[in-house]
Order: structure tokens, then C-alpha cells, then sequence
């Protein structure tokens, strides 16, 4: 059975809701109800919810605000908003949410089992993609016995080394090592305070068990194999479609650092990654393994990096050159503003390559290294910057294509500047964004005021609106919506003549006795309480 809220601040609404539709029938159970948004964001953490069922127009957090939450924060769930007709085109906003569907209010029993319907199917379906990603993972487990990895570590090891073992031993054991990479990533733990030896212990295995799953979905069908080595240290064996190294080289990297964005999120892990070349059978798969190892070593000076192996040339190259130091200290220009050194830095790189003649396909790694990032460091530094005006796979798509080191630098060149104006903008931007909602709110705080009101003004997105505000003030905005209101009741509320439904009108909510309800939580008393006590304080 599917677990249904409804949320609606007409009682007759709810109640027509849970009498009038047989919920049995469509396998739903309404397990909780709430009057607004707040309330049930709040019941979101007692009851595991599948569909929310929520008006549009509530006091407090209204559907759409609900809606936002619900996308950000609990996204498997379907929300289904209720309507009346002069809000349908205000509703449609919320297909950003990715509501599943709106009701119109006037003949809900009707519209709403078709909607549930529709929520369920999308559920069901979200399930059977779940049970292909277990049934992935359980091969992923079930390919690489005991007997298998014994065997690929001892080559790794350089145990067994000898052709024919390797040939048929692989083919025994059904090992498929054809147009493979090694992929060699460690785990650090950041320091930090000293927490339970049990539960730093879950949390560790929580966060191996998320990289695994990852690849899981990353690599998809194609054969791959992940085994633990020395301590923190994971090596996948990754088979990649067809042939062209550029292009794998592009996919491993896209891949690679969503692991590091995961690890950031996770505040609690550095991971590392060195990426080998293109091996094509089992014959090389320990040269493979030594070629990823080999380039992690440049993380001893870095956290959350990222590196691909570069074969030695035998010539001399200058100082800073190695493609994964001088993709750094480009990242390092950039993020200080200081995109002119940027220029440079690849200036020299690409130089140094001309002149030394470097084969092509080192130059195209070199290249992508560099581009990834770019685009790590405009998606972890500057999260709400705008999008820069090439894609990462257009750019990779550009690099791959080039049939000249002038186009690489141009291709480049052209990234760097866009990083640049991108970070530049996102440096002003928000605390324009910031000022303009706060001045709205002081200026209309005693309307009819909610999130996407405040956006609409401001021409910005409403979920865009909500991640920046929280990220430079640290508040919601419908906490600063709510204090507000607090403040200038505390005012009104000084004035013994004063009357709390007329307080509460005048603060820009309607229900009196949802004004006590929010009064109550942001001062700890009701607002008949704190008449009260300002009357004796200014009594005594």
C-alpha cells in the first residue's frame, strides 16, 4: 500500500478527501493530514510518505513552497496539487517541482484517483529501476568470487605472469579484460573530532558502499570489476564500448569527479583517483594497475584529485609542466580571479608539448584533465553561478575532435574565460539577490508574501532563490518571512488596546490562530502571554 498526507487548510476538504475516494481500491492508505506546508514538512520525519496531496493557497508554507521542499529534500516523493481555477496558471509553475499533477478543486473525487494513479505508476516504475540497479549490484558481487579476485591480485601482484596462465585462467573464470582502464581510488579520512570508533566504522563502510553503488549506475552493463586492495584503497577494472581511448578517457573523467563531488558532500572523506591508459587485454592488466597507481602519487600534495597516468616521454620538460600540476594551478588562477595567469600556465603547458612534439593522444588527455577542472571547480566553488556558455561534453566533444594543438589552446582558452566571468558574476550576484528579497519582505511583509511572490518579483527562479538565500544567510526565507512578522507584532502587541486577531491581520496572517501558533514558536510564548508580560514590565 502506498502511503498518502493530505495537506489542506479546509477541514472539510481533508475530510472529504479520506471519505469520499476508496483509497483501498487505488492500494493507497492516508496515513497523516496537515493544514500547511509547515506542518508537514514537520510529519515528513515521523512518516514515510509516497504521495502528498496538497492545496495550492495555505497560511504559512503554501503548496508551492511545499512542492519546493518536497523536490529538493525528499524527491522520491509525488506531490499532486489541488487547485481552484483561478489558480491553474499560477499552479503550472510548479511543473519545475516536477509536481505529477494538478486537480481542480471544484470536482476533486473524480480527478483525483486518475492523478494517484498516475503517481503510483511513476512509483512503481521508480521501483522496478531500483530492483535493475540491486540486480546489477548483486552481479556486480556475484561475478568477482573468491577465486576470481585470489586470481586477478596475484596478477596484479605479478604472481602469475606468464601468457598462457593468463589467457586461459581468465577465460575459466569468465573474466571479460578487453578495451579496459584500471581505475585506482583511495579514501582519507578527513580529521576532525574524535567520534564513536563504532559509528566513524558505519560511516566509513556507508561512504564505500555509496562509491560502489555509483559505479554500479556509472558503468551500467558494461563488465567491470571492484575489489578492495591495500588499506582505503578500491581498484575498479572498467571495460569501455569500442575502441577510442579520447573518448573513454572523457567518460571516466565525467565520472570520476562525480565521485569527488559525492566525497564533498560527505565532509568527511578525501578521495583520490589515478586513471591508467587504454589497455586491450589481460596481458597487460598489471602494467595497467601500476599505470593507475603511478598517478595517484600526485596526491600527496592535493585532497579530492584526480589524475590520468602520462607515459615518460625520455624529454625534458619544464618546470610544472606534468598536465595534472598545471591543471591545478590553472583551477588555483581562476579561483583567485587571476585568469590572465591562468592563460599563461596553459600557454607554457601547451608550448612545451609543440615543442617536444608530445604524441596527440597524451596532448587530448592532457587537455580534458584540464577542462575537468574547470568544471569541478565551477560546480563546488561557485554553486550557483551561472551556466557557463558550452557544455562540459560540448567541450570534451571539441577536444576530441581537434586536429591541431592551436585548436586545443583556442578550445581552452575560450573555457577559461567563461569560468572566469561565471565566477566573477556569481561573486556579485548573490548579495544583489539577497538585499532586493530582504527590502521585499520588509516592504510587504503584512501581504500576502511567500516564496515564489518574492521570485517572481525578483524574475529569479523560486528553488534558485531558496538555495541562495540559505547558502549566504544561513536562514530560510520563510523563517525570515515569519521573524519579521514576529517583530513588528511584538510592536503592535505593546499597544494595550491592541487585539490579537487584528495583530495578526495587520502582520500579514490571516488565522489567528495560526499567528499564535507561529508567535508561539519563534518567542516561546503566546501572544496573550506577551501582552501580558509587557504590561507588568511596564507596570513594575
Amino acid at each position: 500500500m502506498y502511503k498518502v498526507m493530505i495537506v489542506d487548510d479546509e477541514p472539510v476538504i481533508k475530510k472529504g478527501l479520506q471519505c469520499f475516494i476508496d483509497w483501498s481500491v487505488l492500494e493507497c492508505e492516508v496515513v497523516c493530514e496537515a493544514s500547511n506546508g509547515i506542518e508537514a514538512v514537520e510529519l515528513l520525519d515521523y512518516y514515510e510518505i509516497d504521495i502528498i496531496v496538497t492545496d495550492i493557497r495555505m497560511p504559512g508554507m503554501d503548496g508551492l513552497a511545499l512542492s519546493d521542499y518536497v523536490h529538493r529534500n525528499s524527491p522520491q516523493i509525488k506531490v499532486i496539487i489541488l487547485t481552484a481555477f483561478a489558480d491553474f496558471s499560477y499552479a503550472q509553475t510548479a511543473i519545475q517541482y516536477e509536481v505529477v499533477d494538478f486537480v481542480v478543486k471544484t470536482n476533486p473525487t473524480e480527478q483525483i484517483p486518475r492523478a494517484i494513479e498516475k503517481a503510483t505508476r511513476l512509483l512503481e516504475k521508480e521501483r522496478e529501476q531500483m530492483q535493475k540497479v540491486r540486480q546489477l549490484e548483486s552481479k556486480l558481487n556475484d561475478n568477482l568470487t573468491e577465486i576470481s579476485e585470489k586470481f586477478l591480485k596475484e596478477v596484479l601482484g605479478g604472481l602469475i605472469s606468464d601468457e598462457l596462465s593468463l589467457l586461459s585462467r581468465s577465460r575459466e573464470l569468465g573474466l571479460e579484460l578487453k578495451n579496459y582502464f584500471g581505475v585506482y581510488m583511495e579514501v582519507k579520512e578527513i580529521p576532525g573530532p574524535q567520534a564513536n570508533s563504532s559509528a566513524k566504522t558505519n560511516e566509513y563502510h556507508r561512504f564505500l558502499a555509496s562509491i560502489r553503488h555509483f559505479l554500479v549506475l556509472a558503468f551500467g552493463e558494461r563488465p567491470s570489476y571492484i575489489m578492495p586492495m591495500e588499506k582505503n584503497t578500491l581498484l575498479a577494472l572498467v571495460s569501455m564500448d569500442g575502441s577510442n581511448a579520447s573518448v573513454s578517457t572523457q567518460t571516466l573523467l565525467t565520472i570520476s569527479n562525480e565521485i569527488l563531488a559525492m566525497a564533498e558532500n560527505f565532509r568527511q572523506y578525501h578521495v583520490n583517483i589515478g586513471i591508467s591508459l587504454f589497455h586491450r587485454d589481460v596481458l597487460s592488466l598489471r602494467e595497467a594497475y601500476l599505470e593507475a597507481r603511478e598517478a595517484l602519487q600526485g596526491s600527496f600534495y592535493n585532497d579530492n584529485y584526480v589524475a590520468v597516468y602520462m607515459p615518460y616521454t625520455g624529454k625534458a620538460l619544464t618546470p610544472g609542466a606534468p598536465p595534472h600540476h598545471a591543471a591545478e594551478q590553472i583551477a588555483g588562477h581562476l579561483q583567485q580571479g587571476h585568469s590572465e595567469l591562468a592563460i599563461q600556465q596553459l600557454d607554457q603547458l601547451l608550448e612545451n608539448y609543440r615543442s617536444t612534439k608530445e604524441p596527440i593522444e597524451n596532448v587530448k588527455v592532457a587537455c580534458l584533465l584540464i577542462g575537468s577542472y574547470c568544471f569541478r571547480l565551477l560546480s563546488t566553488s561557485t554553486p550557483f553561478a551561472p551556466e557557463i556558455e558550452e557544455s562540459q561534453s560540448a567541450v570534451y566533444k571539441q577536444i576530441q575532435e581537434s586536429t591541431s594543438i592551436q585548436l586545443l589552446t583556442d578550445i581552452l582558452k575560450r573555457l577559461i574565460h567563461s569560468c572566469s566571468r561565471a565566477m566573477a558574476q556569481n561573486d556579485i550576484q548573490p548579495n544583489y539577490i539577497v538585499i532586493e528579497c530582504q527590502k521585499y519582505i520588509r516592504e510587504n511583509y503584512n501581504q500576502n508574501l511567500n516564496l515564489q511572490i518574492i521570485a517572481d518579483h525578483i524574475h529569479i527562479n523560486s528553488s534558485y532563490l531558496s538555495r541562495l538565500y540559505k547558502k549566504v544567510t544561513g536562514e530560510s526565507i520563510i523563517d525570515v518571512i515569519n521573524k519579521y512578522r514576529i517583530e513588528m507584532a511584538k510592536k503592535l502587541l505593546r499597544n494595550p488596546a491592541s487585539k490579537v486577531f487584528e495583530v495578526a491581520e495587520a502582520v500579514g496572517i490571516e488565522t489567528p490562530a495560526y499567528f499564535t501558533h507561529v508567535f508561539s514558536k519563534y518567542t516561546g510564548m503566546s501572544p496573550k502571554e506577551y501582552k501580558l508580560n509587557y504590561s507588568q514590565t511596564e507596570l513594575g
